[in-house]
């Protein structure tokens, strides 16, 4: 099986949802063999996992303990560096029956990298980001995403693309070359805040100087009445769901590096 369909595959199943699927199946089992302790204990776990993750007071802690790691700056404070980079995320591919690409949530990665770019923050654009899965056709993300910057007033030979990366890790990967081949000594690393305290620790092992450029927040300080804040909702399960990709990201990372430095 392919390694990175194996992560998301194993990443689903640790989900909230996904566990509460594992867990409801392991009490379908236990009772089945007539263990019918076991089998509440499960159905107690799923019911507490469905109730914690949903709820909105956790789920915002949860992701402001990422974004909180490298807020957003003025663009006055930013100096210029010799490169913008940015991961790919948010924009969906024109598959049928889409006639164009569209914006998702994510991708305000991309504006802010041509905001960057007409503030003379730096010369060029790196686009690196393609799809997790092949679909037959289409290029990958990054390929739409110049067309958009192209678009938006940036020049096409101020925008290089990657199109082949999957993981966090493949967009550094495959952009370490260009960086030494290119000499370039300084990047502003651009992604989402929830996402950076992840692709920081990534790429800063390129070979140059990395300064986040965090692009769009999504815990901000707005009014609700307090109520809503104890209401489970499936917006508050869905941003525990990718607060926890994120740890589960940088758990994986330091398992691997346990292991390398062990063999």
């Amino acid at each position: 099986m392919d390694s990175v369909l194996l992560i998301k595959v194993i990443s689903a199943l640790s989900y909230p949802l996904g566990l509460f699927f594992v867990l409801v199946l392991l009490r379908w089992i236990a009772r089945g063999f007539g263990l019918r302790s076991m089998g509440g204990f499960f159905g107690l776990l799923a019911a507490i996992i469905v109730v914690i993750s949903s709820n909105p007071l956790f789920a915002e802690r949860l992701a402001s303990s990422l974004e909180d790691q490298y807020p957003q700056q003025e663009l006055s404070a930013i100096i210029k560096h010799d490169a913008i980079l940015v991961l790919g995320g948010g924009l969906r591919l024109p598959l049928p029956p889409a006639r164009h690409t569209q914006i998702g949530s994510a991708s305000d990665r991309y504006w802010y990298a041509v905001r960057l770019f007409k503030a003379g923050k730096a010369d060029k654009i790196i686009l690196t980001g393609g799809n997790v899965f092949d679909q037959p056709g289409f290029q990958g993300e990054s390929f739409y995403a110049a067309e958009l910057l192209q678009e938006w007033g940036v020049p096409k030979d101020a925008i290089v693309i990657e199109t082949q990366s999957r993981t966090t890790e493949e967009n550094q990967r495959l952009t370490a070359d260009y960086l030494r081949t290119r000499n370039i000594q300084s990047v502003l690393l651009v992604t989402s805040a929830l996402h950076m305290p992840r692709a920081y620790r990534v790429f800063r092992k390129l070979p140059a100087a990395i300064t986040p450029a965090t692009a769009d927040v999504l815990i901000r300080s707005q009014f609700r009445p307090a109520v809503f804040d104890w209401i489970p909702s499936v917006s508050a399960m869905h941003l525990s769901t990718v607060a926890l990709h994120e740890y589960y990201g940088m758990w994986f990372e330091q398992v691997k590096a346990l292991i390398s430095s062990g063999s």
